[in-house]
């Protein structure tokens, strides 16, 4: 249903949406995103806008090809389905999810599963509504703070709570070799943990959200606040670019691959 009875100017690619990527130091790219127009019937195109983003699981099988189909199958079955926008989002993740399951029954029973993460996100010029599986972080910069919308599906949550029962210390948590080990993803089978939040959320003028894949967690949150802060009065292209050199200045040795997507709200 439309937002409002006067309809807000459309989203215009690159200056209001924009994404870009980076290999990092690993071989293959194994991240996809799409971007697809979300417009209600008898509303102008790209008054609503979809994002998907999936980080193929690198030690699996084909986690390229993973996320590339992963990501497509979601947009497809987002457009097919009618409904509320929760219900549309989360038959489109079932059927990315059966979709990889039915591939990777026709493969040799000796190789691994294939896998992705899952973020989506349904964005309006007034509210977003998103649906996530694994880590790949969604965030909302606004009035200079950063935050992160979305739970997180890896060990690190685990951790950083043993942490503060005082089990473990923030450097151990920080060096625990399976900090990054996912509790839930597309792979198939039954998810284990799904986000998709009861209520949208109320967007303002001048917000700037980023889904991303979990390379951007080189910087440091602090670091690309101030980033984002500087990035208000600039274009979405630029935003993305900006992420992506400030990643390419910390020169991991370690450097995952790295998606960014941008959307600012006018």
């Amino acid at each position: 249903m439309p937002d409002a009875a006067i309809y807000s100017p459309p989203f215009v690619q690159e200056q209001d949406f924009s994404a870009r990527q980076y290999r990092g130091k690993r071989e293959n790219q194994e991240d996809y995103y799409a971007y697809a127009d979300a417009a209600e019937p008898g509303e102008p195109s790209l008054q609503r806008l979809l994002l998907v983003v999936g980080d193929g699981l690198g030690a699996h099988a084909g986690g390229n090809v993973a996320s590339y189909i992963a990501v497509n199958a979601f947009v497809r079955a987002f457009h097919e389905q009618q409904g509320s926008p929760a219900f549309r989002l989360r038959s489109a993740l079932d059927a990315a999810n059966e979709t990889i399951g039915l591939i990777t029954a026709r493969m040799p029973s000796v190789a691994p599963p294939m896998g992705t993460t899952m973020l989506s996100v349904r964005i309006s010029h007034r509210r977003m509504e998103w649906i996530s599986v694994g880590d790949s972080p969604l965030f909302l910069h606004r009035n200079g703070q950063l935050m992160r919308l979305n739970a997180d599906h890896s060990l690190t949550p685990i951790l950083e709570n043993r942490v503060r029962q005082g089990l473990m210390t923030p450097e151990e948590a920080a060096r625990h070799p399976e900090r990054h080990t996912l509790q839930s993803a597309v792979l198939g089978y039954p998810l284990a943990l799904v986000d998709l939040p009861e209520h949208p959320t109320e967007l303002q003028p001048g917000d700037i959200i980023i889904a991303a894949s979990d390379g951007i967690f080189t910087l440091e949150h602090k670091a690309l606040e101030e980033l984002l802060s500087f990035g208000c009065q600039t274009t979405a292209d630029n935003i993305a670019e900006a992420i992506l050199f400030a990643i390419r200045r910390v020169n991991n040795e370690r450097q995952d691959n790295v998606t960014v997507g941008v959307v600012k709200i006018a």
